[in-house]
């Protein structure tokens, strides 16, 4: 009997023990799992900067370069390789004026069968309009003929109707007058009815054939016209400029190979960054600085294409320009997205292209500790903060590429 109870206090204390064994190992499981990353930085291989608060200006920093206020485009009409070049880049032109010629074989070619073609019809529409004035010549001379006998048989009639009434003449005579009058009045009759409808036929037919040959005309006055294509004119007056062709270039039809300039004064024109294309808009006003005096500008057209990650907005002054203006000055514009706010704010880094302004290490004696934040607008100098840090506390603004996977800094001194 006491053998078996030393047997099971033997057993439970077994259970006991490996119940135990089983808590310790969770605790620590448990202990190390919530253990934070933590990694060993150099100070000299970290930037660090100061949360501050003041006054946030919402503004972009944008470079302009001035452009001819209106201008139009040098397009080419027809394509071809280039044969001959008459004007130069910066030249000024006038309307109209020749600036290169190009040449296609194939489409020379084309316009000669095109041409030949419409000479074709209407050399034949001018044959059947010379067939149906024949045929109205001829009916005019049937009629013309038709009234004649008629007059003729009538005359007859009524001397053969006066020599048969006084009893002189025959009565064999008299009939066959009296027939042929009927005879030549029937003829006039069907040659007059025939007359009038085939007139009104003719007429449609050869008003049918003089427009076909009306647009025939047209066409191969456009065919000429569309000859003159493969020589590139003016298409206003004023200076060309964006100008580069070189003989023997193929150009194809509608490509702009030029613009030209009018002249008439100057706007502004920025590559803006596509992160700002919802928040410009036509009115924002900025300020340009040259030689120490402002200048005042205006938004006055946004290009929403975005080309190489960037788009094109348009500006004109508002008052005042700088002297002596030439087409492709650059000049340094500010833009004023909004009112400025008393904020807080922390300073642009490096930082931001690993984060996306989600985190930040916020520096504490020799240790950082990763901290989520929420960021609002920016400008070229300084993010606005709306949570997560306060005035006063320092932030590693440098690359983060290293210290992604981890929340806690050692910072060596």
């Amino acid at each position: 009997m006491d053998t078996k109870i030393v047997k099971k206090k033997s057993k439970l204390k077994f259970v006991l023990g490996g119940l135990a064994g089983v808590v310790i190992l969770s605790l620590s499981g448990l202990y190390f799992t919530q253990q934070k990353k933590t990694y060993n930085v150099a100070a000299e291989d970290i930037q660090t900067d100061k949360v501050t608060q003041g006054k946030f200006e919402d503004m972009l920093m944008v470079t302009a370069q001035t452009q001819s206020l209106n201008s139009s485009l040098v397009n080419v009409l027809e394509g071809g390789a280039v044969k001959e070049i008459f004007a130069e880049d910066g030249q000024m032109l006038i309307k109209g004026q020749p600036i290169a010629r190009v040449y296609n074989p194939n489409t020379e070619f084309n316009y000669m069968n095109q041409q030949n073609g419409i000479l074709q019809q209407i050399s034949q529409m001018r044959s059947t309009l010379l067939e149906l004035k024949n045929q109205e010549l001829a009916q005019d001379k049937e009629l013309l003929q038709s009234q004649n006998d008629y007059n003729t048989a009538l005359q007859n009639f009524n001397l053969q109707k006066r020599l048969y009434d006084a009893e002189i003449g025959k009565k064999t005579d008299y009939d066959i007058s009296v027939q042929n009058l009927n005879y030549q009045k029937q003829r006039k009759s069907i040659v007059e009815k025939g007359f009038t409808s085939e007139k009104n036929s003719r007429n449609s037919q050869m008003a049918a054939v003089n427009s076909s040959m009306g647009e025939m005309n047209r066409s191969l006055t456009i065919l000429s016209s569309n000859k003159n294509n493969f020589l590139i004119t003016a298409p206003a007056s004023g200076r060309l400029s964006s100008f580069t062709i070189t003989a023997g270039e193929n150009l194809t039809s509608g490509q702009s190979i030029g613009r030209i300039d009018l002249m008439d004064g100057y706007k502004l024109v920025a590559k803006v960054d596509e992160y700002y294309i919802n928040k410009l808009q036509n009115g924002i006003k900025g300020m340009l600085d040259n030689n120490g005096a402002d200048y005042e500008v205006v938004i006055t057209k946004i290009l929403p294409e975005v080309k190489d990650g960037q788009f094109s907005a348009e500006l004109n002054f508002t008052h005042k320009k700088p002297e002596n203006l030439k087409i492709g000055m650059t000049f340094g514009v500010k833009l004023k997205l909004s009112a400025d706010t008393q904020s807080t704010m922390i300073p642009k880094g490096n930082f931001y292209k690993d984060t996306n302004g989600k985190w930040v290490f916020v520096v504490k004696g020799n240790k950082a500790e990763k901290r989520n934040i929420s960021l609002g607008r920016e400008n070229p100098l300084y993010y606005e903060v709306k949570s997560g840090l306060k005035s006063g506390e320092t932030i590693i603004t440098s690359d983060y590429s290293d210290l992604k996977k981890y929340e806690i800094l050692d910072i060596k001194k």
